[in-house]
């Protein structure tokens, strides 16, 4: 596995119209999904005026209008809206609609992620038809859909009663393998799903993602666990809708992972407190023997290196690429208290935590880039001096990832005045540069933008040799 896993990697192209055809129409409409009869009643929305063809523009004002009053909560008719999309027009307008939204409400831009999640869970159909509608998604909203179709296939072997093994695990993300892009959503889709599968329980699903054959599957599946256990307690209903959809008439079979979790405790999964006195038990043995396959809980308030403290260590560096978010839960968003944080983390794993960090803050500065900046100045002097270094690295990545573009890792590259600072900056940033663009010449010709002195540091990172080769 490569030592820098891709994480959002680049803008997807459209999928294929006979591909989505398929896995959308009427005559495709499978047990998994919404019916679009569900809609207007539940919603109170007006009668549709709207056609597929029509601009996501006019669909998102009738959306609109019609949740502005809902019978019930305004966010789960948003949703109900648009997973009750996905059928007459698709996956990709449904995503389309939903960026639409985010551009001018608030409240869906706060949860666009989470809405993303549960139209890809509300739009799988079949394993038969997985492919073609996973490709339909697209990566707007962190990539949610595409996490969410993955997602929806585990939640249905498991209301199906289906069993999960390596060659199911193999076969998943196959037909995706020629698309970097497609090929680490999918696999980091599937820690989501193994999430499921297990009930959220983060040993047993980590060692599902050890059932793949392929080193890259499983370290990207790593990631996804994570990310799931901690969406899991922050926003334990984020998919409540696109469960309900996913699961039809099974969903009273157990097989809804956040079912009964309104009384949940922040700090622990449903029922599982009891087990809380002991949740680190046994686990310093367990990193070279196995985890603990008993009591879990999710997260620790009083610890902030839990859980990445208590999985094996081949796993903690995919714990904490994520960990960072969890302690902005706990402390309220202190951005302060996530820097400390990662100052007493391992030194193996100090990097990663700083980074996380840096993601973490380009959502909390509100992509601005030089607020990101200066908030990084909160890990100033941690890290014997290089926590401000990696969280501005952090940074730089994650404004490539949110908008497939180097060139706004660049720009903000171009803002750091620490020369220490920069340097890693432009690193980083021709790292990512390595996972979005395949050819030589594409990674020399996005490093050509940086600041000129810096240009030789962002092609090493892309992994060209300073003279430069063409393909």
């Amino acid at each position: 596995m490569t030592s820098v896993l891709p994480r959002f990697l680049r803008a997807a192209t459209a999928g294929c119209v006979a591909l989505l055809a398929a896995s959308c129409s009427p005559s495709q409409r499978g047990t998994y999904g919404p019916s679009p009869a569900d809609v207007g009643p539940r919603t109170s929305l007006a009668p549709a005026s709207w056609s597929a063809q029509s601009p996501a523009g006019e669909i998102a004002t009738w959306m609109r209008e019609g949740c502005r009053r809902p019978e019930g909560s305004r966010a789960a008719c948003v949703e109900r809206a648009l997973t009750g999309l996905i059928d007459p027009a698709g996956i990709a307008k449904s995503m389309e609609v939903l960026d639409t939204l985010v551009a001018t409400d608030e409240e869906v831009r706060r949860n666009a992620h989470a809405l993303a999640h549960g139209l890809g869970i509300s739009a799988y159909r079949s394993p038969e038809t997985a492919a073609a509608t996973f490709a339909g998604c697209t990566p707007s909203q962190m990539s949610g859909c595409y996490h969410g179709v993955i997602q929806g296939y585990f939640l249905a072997q498991v209301a199906q009663g289906q069993e999960i093994g390596t060659p199911q695990i193999d076969a998943l993300c196959e037909p995706h393998r020629a698309s970097m892009f497609l090929f680490f959503q999918c696999a980091h889709g599937m820690g989501h799903g193994v999430m499921a599968l297990h009930e959220n329980h983060v040993p047993m699903a980590l060692e599902a993602c050890d059932l793949a054959t392929d080193d890259f599957i499983r370290g990207s599946c790593y990631g996804g666990v994570f990310m799931e256990n901690i969406v899991n307690v922050t926003h334990p209903h984020h998919t409540a809708e696109g469960h309900a959809g996913t699961q039809g008439q099974h969903a009273a079979a157990g097989a809804d992972p956040h079912a009964g979790h309104q009384a949940q405790a922040a700090d622990a999964h449903a029922g599982h407190q009891a087990g809380s006195a002991d949740a680190h038990a046994g686990h310093g043995a367990a990193q070279q023997a196995g985890m603990n396959h008993g009591e879990w809980k999710a997260l620790d308030r009083n610890d902030f290196q839990y859980p990445c403290n208590a999985v094996a260590e081949k796993y903690r560096t995919s714990c904490y690429t994520m960990q960072t978010s969890a302690v902005l839960y706990f402390t309220q968003g202190n951005l302060g208290a996530a820097a400390r944080a990662c100052g007493e983390a391992p030194l193996e794993h100090r990097h990663t935590c700083f980074s996380s960090l840096g993601r973490d803050i380009t959502a909390y500065a509100a992509q601005n880039h030089q607020r990101s900046l200066e908030f990084c100045g909160l890990a100033r002097g941690l890290a014997e001096g290089m926590g401000e270094v990696w969280c501005v690295a952090g940074v730089a990545v994650n404004f490539v990832n949110l908008a497939a573009d180097p060139g706004e890792g660049i720009r903000f590259c171009g803002l750091v005045r620490d020369e220490r600072g920069k340097t890693e900056c432009y690193r980083s940033v021709g790292q990512t540069i390595a996972s979005l663009e395949n050819t030589t010449s594409g990674r020399a010709a996005h490093c050509e933008r940086a600041e000129p002195a810096f240009v030789i540091t962002c092609r090493r990172g892309a992994g060209i040799q300073p003279a430069g080769t063409d393909d």
